[in-house]
């Protein structure tokens, strides 16, 4: 066999044993769900949906996904209504403080996330506009937190728009605004749909932050997941974690389908430069 074809094969044998051990713990997860016993012993005991049925009928899990849907809807809706006008302002102009800008706005990537929820914690406390502890104060944690994604995602998406035809609308008579609304958003279409995904899924998972700001009220599904967990060690959470992996994996499929053209995998092409 020649050296090429041993290289693709032990290339592809070594992409195959990644995937696999990637895979491992939420194929685990996934069996575990279905385990007899309720002390999770490994291998499984048995065949049973009954820790399907403990997390249809547990009243925190349901108000807590409520909770996260609510919010994570809201913060994305408003991080995208953010992080378009800035995006396209780093996209388009160079001009004194971009670079503290961009530091300012990527800050919360390199923060550690419990630094954050206690930072906000304090702030909410000392505020005192009621925003610890309800709706708002989580929403605007969750839009600190997903903005640089939304600003990373939709950067890059400009720079792939031509400002030449952007002109050529304002010089056909267009004012700024219709130009922008009818030339550029239909070309980042795409990475709007894109980045808007990627912060729902980043609001409705988060939980390092905000279990310093929630009150049992506002509790999301996570941090119910986590008061759940500090009691029981049962395999309630596998199933439900279960149910969010094949959520997750619903939404995801939408963006190949939603995305037409090869639109997310010039994205996917311009983050590299």
């Amino acid at each position: 066999m020649p050296d090429s074809a041993l290289k693709t094969w032990a290339l592809r044998l070594t992409l195959i044993a990644v995937v696999a051990f990637m895979l491992a713990p939420i194929l685990i997860v996934v069996v575990n769900s279905f385990n007899t016993s309720p002390h999770s012993a490994w291998p499984p005991e048995g065949f049973t949906l009954d820790w399907y049925r403990h997390v249809l009928a547990n009243p925190q899990f349901r108000a807590g996904a409520v909770n996260s849907l609510i919010i994570g809807v809201i913060s994305t809706l408003l991080v995208l209504v953010l992080g378009t006008p800035i995006a396209y302002a780093l996209a388009r102009y160079r001009m004194r403080g971009m670079a503290a800008l961009r530091a300012t706005l990527f800050a919360p990537l390199v923060v550690p996330r419990v630094a954050i929820g206690f930072a906000l914690f304090v702030l909410f406390i000392v505020a005192g506009r009621g925003l610890y502890g309800s709706f708002t104060g989580v929403i605007l944690a969750h839009a600190i937190l997903m903005l640089p994604f939304v600003v990373a995602i939709l950067t890059a998406s400009f720079g792939e728009v031509d400002p030449i035809v952007e002109e050529a609308a304002r010089d056909l008579g267009a004012t700024p605004l219709t130009a922008f609304r009818r030339v550029v958003l239909p070309q980042i279409g795409g990475a709007l749909l894109v980045s808007g995904i990627f912060a729902f899924i980043t609001s409705f998972d988060e939980v390092e932050t905000t279990i310093f700001i929630v009150r049992p009220a506002v509790n999301t599904l996570p941090v119910a997941m986590y008061h759940h967990l500090e009691q029981y060690q049962d395999p309630t959470l596998a199933a439900l974690s279960t149910l969010l992996i094949v959520f997750t994996f619903v939404i995801v499929l939408i963006v190949p389908f939603a995305v037409r053209g090869n639109a997310l995998l010039k994205m996917m092409g311009s983050g590299r430069h």
